[in-house]
């Protein structure tokens, strides 16, 4: 039961980190405000993520 959890937590994870760098690409590259603000949602969401897994 554990590895299934633990195997969920990594799913949850690469699925962060491939939309993190795809949607900062995008914003790099269009620099549209709506964009910006879409990314530091993303990434605040990463990092409360990675809190509560931390604990």
């Amino acid at each position: 039961m554990l590895n299934k959890i633990k195997n969920q937590e990594n799913i949850i994870m690469i699925f962060f980190v491939v939309t993190l760098v795809l949607v900062g690409l995008y914003v790099v590259v269009d620099r549209n405000l709506i964009d910006v603000i879409y990314f530091f949602v993303l990434l605040y969401y990463f990092f409360r993520f990675l809190m509560i897994r931390r604990k």
